[in-house]
């Protein structure tokens, strides 16, 4: 890498730094709400919340850094022309293959980040997210425990406490149980106490009553008791009962998947050839975007009255080619044979830069003299 090289790439790491930090709490910011009110629905504290969003930071790396380094390129290119930088650069020789290579190796460190993003960290994270997510949602004793507040842990359960202490006891309990519509069945207790075992908790209620309504028949029948236990551990969803999605898999299961994982009942083989093609194709956008930037600025021209409209077209044109990819992922989902649609659109970026960059080093021929005109 030559001074000049360096001295591009340097100028790219600022804007991009930038552009990363602005675009991550923005996006950051709209995929914590859907952990928000999970964490504050159960009770948690601020720790979970924490490690709930350190979860999503690969999911929102995987679409800020293309885009922040699309944006680094083109913010870049912009204020070197505009600055005279770069005529002076052609000016003393510095062809736009030159000019070209810092760009694309600036791309290639980017696409070498995405790749550990996609391929190991994004799955990781989310399994861990949806393991803790699916615990979380689980904790029926953080759910339940509300003083004076309806509750409802699960579909068809609601749950209400006059009053309740640190160590698990309550007073002035109630819990109405429809789960099996046509027989309700409603529990109130003046005492209860919250206690966890090997096989799960259980709610242990005194001096209360039970009363079930048969709609078929139109009775109500009551049953008063000293003590009775109400079990949570059927209402539990363990993390090994979860049906695990394709972004929870690495590449490697994604793109032939295993007998053991076709057999299940809702495998989908689209779902599971797209996800893995775009974990093997989205670290390739880190690349052809700021090389689209390339295209629009360099191979454009020098333009006195500056860059608007190649901006603007630069910026359509990396839209479009997003759009692209998430058009081909689509269609793979319904077809998974068709998952080389995927690589398409950077692939043909990388072709039309290296078919430029060609045609610029060609040596050009000029005409005979025996053709020239008189």
């Amino acid at each position: 890498m030559t001074r000049l090289d360096r001295y591009i790439f340097a100028q790219l790491l600022g804007p991009f730094g930038f552009f990363a930090l602005v675009f991550t709490g923005v996006i950051w910011l709209s995929q914590s709400l859907r952990i928000i009110d999970l964490v504050v629905n159960n009770g948690q504290s601020a720790a979970v919340f924490a490690e709930f969003t350190a979860l999503l930071l690969p999911v929102v790396m995987s679409i800020i850094l293309p885009v922040s380094a699309f944006a680094a390129a083109l913010y870049t290119l912009n204020r070197l022309y505009v600055e005279s930088e770069l005529v002076v650069m052609m000016a003393a020789g510095r062809s736009f293959a030159g000019i070209t290579r810092p760009i694309l190796l600036f791309g290639l460190a980017v696409m070498a980040a995405m790749m550990v993003v996609t391929l190991y960290l994004m799955p990781t994270a989310a399994h861990k997210l949806r393991d803790r997510m699916a615990d979380l949602r689980g904790d029926l004793a953080s759910a339940m425990v509300r003083e004076g507040q309806f509750v409802h842990p699960v579909e068809g359960l609601t749950v209400f406490i006059g009053d309740a202490s640190r160590t698990g006891e309550m007073a002035d309990i109630f819990i109405h149980d429809r789960r099996k519509p046509d027989a309700p069945i409603t529990y109130s207790a003046n005492r209860a106490a919250l206690v966890r075992g090997e096989d799960g908790p259980r709610v242990i209620m005194f001096d209360g009553a039970a009363q079930h309504f048969d709609r078929r028949s139109g009775a109500l029948s009551t049953l008063r008791f000293e003590t009775f236990v109400y079990d949570l551990s059927p209402l539990l969803q363990h993390a090994d009962q979860r049906r695990r999605k394709p972004s929870e898999y690495f590449f490697t299961t994604l793109v032939s998947p295993p007998a053991e994982l076709r057999s299940l009942p809702w495998f989908r083989l689209g779902d599971f050839v797209a996800e893995g093609h775009e974990q093997l194709s989205a670290p390739l956008y880190a690349l052809a975007l700021p090389l689209v930037a390339c295209l629009f600025i360099l191979f454009g021209g020098f333009k006195r009255r500056g860059y608007a409209l190649q901006l603007w077209a630069a910026i359509g044109t990396g839209l479009a080619l997003r759009l692209a990819g998430v058009a081909a992922k689509s269609l793979t989902t319904g077809v998974a044979g068709l998952w080389p649609l995927m690589y398409l659109p950077p692939l043909a970026v990388f072709g039309v830069t290296a078919w430029l960059i060609w045609t610029s080093m060609r040596p050009r021929v000029a005409p005979d003299a025996d053709e020239a005109p008189a």
